[in-house]
């Protein structure tokens, strides 16, 4: 009754819904931790949103090479693909530094705290959350492909959800070491 794509986007759909509610209870129960780095709510949008950004772009790039036969589905020595993880590891460095950077600005403006260190926090979980999430970004790609789903249908929600899990819980172990 339905299409193979239909039931691969909807799968991926109620993945990324479910991991949603759990990404925000996870929030929810750490919102204590988090107020206590004055502007990390300044931070967490934009820190959040670049983890599935930049995933995702990760994941569309690889699973483009693999439709077109340029890259192959297991993990070897693969200019395209060792190309693009560092692409996603120099974006990460820089998008968090620029948005650590923004944080502290803001919060100095705004509430006039000198708080210095939501630089490094930024820095610490966005490099934290690249090394967890970048491996699993490129299994899962390559996983799907050879067991003939369309990475493309199903990544998008997945990496965005797997993201934001990653994102909070990098956020509060940065704020615990630093």
């Amino acid at each position: 009754m339905f299409t193979k794509d239909f039931r691969e986007i909807f799968s991926a759909e109620i993945l990324s819904i479910t991991g949603g509610l759990f990404a925000g209870t996870l929030l929810a129960f750490a919102i204590g931790k988090i107020e206590l780095v004055p502007g990390i709510f300044i931070l967490l949008p934009g820190f959040l949103e670049m983890r599935g950004n930049i995933s995702g772009s990760l994941s569309a790039r690889l699973s483009s090479g693999l439709h077109l036969g340029i890259v192959k589905p297991k993990i070897e020595k693969n200019k395209i693909v060792r190309g693009n993880v560092i692409a996603s590891v120099l974006l990460v460095i820089i998008v968090s530094a620029v948005l650590g950077t923004v944080a502290y600005f803001a919060n100095l403006y705004f509430f006039g705290v000198n708080n210095i260190s939501i630089i490094f926090i930024a820095l610490f979980a966005g490099i934290f959350s690249n090394i967890i999430e970048i491996p699993i970004t490129i299994f899962t790609t390559f996983w799907l492909f050879r067991h003939g789903h369309d990475p493309n249908n199903i990544m998008g929600p997945y990496v965005t959800t797997i993201g934001d899990i990653v994102s909070i819980l990098s956020l509060l172990i940065a704020i615990v070491i630093i």
